[in-house]
């Protein structure tokens, strides 16, 4: 049996959890820039509040609702504490997302449950206990089954979805496989978003039971492989295992977001800061990129990014800076306004063995390697503000004079 936890609300629980005057009021939670919502308290879900939506679409049917930058600091702090409890209790973890975790439940810390329903309340009572945070709880025998659980009962539901040959042990929880199916729309799968649906609707395919049963061929021609993975894992087969190895990222990236501004420099410096930390994160997976890209956004979803391809795998913010250089001065507009800018490195491969060309110098690779060496001793001992370049000091500047850093997010897919 797979369980899926899922944090309900997450960011905005967060920060009610920060400020309990928000409790029982609609809130909207926003992401960088102020621009979209991410997460929604209940109240403000009733009245048709979705995530990702606009802001300015969330105030029109939401009039009222209280908006806050979501705290993305102390977010990463409890979805830590959450994996933590969890991996105490099962050692066959996956995190799919900052919020939600599948775990193997064959693998739990004292055998697999009896009653697959108390150790639910156990969980969500711990994680309650210890992180004034609600949670809701799906188990079923795949992936995608738990997941659709999870949504079943929101918020703080725990759903067990079992076979008609397993004995329900807590009806209260429980519920057959194939009753749950009939009850969910095809909507509800996950995988099927909204252009499939539209395939989905025209052959009638209007439950997830529907789905399940339709004829394999027409699904695999409709939505490829995929698709018919999808069937299967309806109908209580494994076709994706849980991930419980980490792998190494595919790409690292970091953006901030920040109140409006047309200062060049505090900008350029942030983007140096993001340099010094996505370098930092990628030589810690003994890493280097072989492609960047630098992109610059104004409140208004003006957008403008730049990407470039290295003539080699580089891991140090010296041969970098330069390509980063190069790519904001393409991006910024003189006497332009911004709100937040990113950096993104990507096409990583394992670091050194790198071949150099007839026109570099070895020698001096060799010495920008030992530079980056110790400045990553530095920052390891004394934190990545010990040492830091001209155009971020000028960025601490700008923050001291303007008090406006909203929001810092880094991302690291595999």
């Amino acid at each position: 049996m797979i369980a899926h936890i899922d944090v309900d609300a997450f960011f905005a629980s967060v920060l009610v959890r920060s400020d309990p005057s928000l409790q029982g009021k609609p809130l909207l939670a926003l992401g960088m820039g102020g621009g979209c919502v991410i997460a929604a308290s209940y109240e403000a879900k009733a009245k048709g509040v979705k995530t990702g939506m606009r802001l300015l679409d969330a105030r029109k049917i939401c009039p009222g609702a209280v908006e806050r930058i979501s705290d993305f600091a102390e977010a990463c702090r409890a979805s830590a504490h959450i994996e933590e409890i969890l991996g105490r209790e099962c050692p066959d973890m996956e995190k799919m997302s900052v919020d939600e975790w599948f775990l193997d439940l064959r693998t739990l810390v004292g055998g697999i449950p009896k009653n697959p329903a108390v150790w639910a309340q156990d969980i969500r009572m711990m994680i309650q206990r210890h992180l004034a945070l609600s949670v809701s709880v799906g188990i079923g025998p795949t992936k995608t089954i738990a997941k659709m659980a999870s949504e079943y009962r929101k918020p703080a539901g725990i759903t067990i979805v079992t076979s008609p040959e397993t004995p329900l042990r807590n009806s209260q929880f429980s519920i057959f496989n194939f009753q749950f199916l009939r009850d969910r729309p095809a909507a509800a799968v996950p995988g099927l978003g909204p252009r499939r649906m539209i395939h989905a609707e025209k052959h009638g395919w209007k439950t997830a039971w529907d789905f399940a049963n339709a004829p394999k061929d027409t699904v695999v021609h409709l939505f490829g492989r995929p698709g018919g993975e999808l069937q299967q894992e309806l109908l209580g087969t494994v076709m994706y295992p849980l991930q419980v190895n980490e792998r190494p990222p595919k790409s690292i990236s970091r953006c901030r977001s920040f109140r409006r501004t047309g200062n060049e420099m505090a900008v350029y410096g942030q983007l140096q800061e993001h340099m010094t930390v996505t370098v930092m994160r990628m030589r810690k997976e003994g890493l280097s990129a072989r492609n960047m890209s630098v992109w610059v956004r104004d409140q208004e979803y003006d957008h403008a990014g730049a990407e470039c391809r290295l003539p080699r795998p580089m891991d140090t913010e010296e041969e970098l800076l330069p390509y980063a250089r190069r790519a904001f001065r393409q991006v910024w507009k003189k006497g332009g306004m911004a709100t937040q800018v990113g950096l993104a490195l990507y096409n990583l491969s394992p670091a050194g063995g790198n071949q150099y060309s007839l026109f570099e110098d070895p020698a001096a690779s060799h010495r920008r390697g030992n530079i980056q060496e110790a400045l990553d001793e530095i920052h390891n001992r004394f934190g990545r503000d010990a040492v830091v370049r001209g155009p971020v000091v000028a960025l601490g500047r700008e923050r001291k004079k303007r008090t406006t850093m909203v929001g810092d997010v880094f991302s690291q897919s595999s």
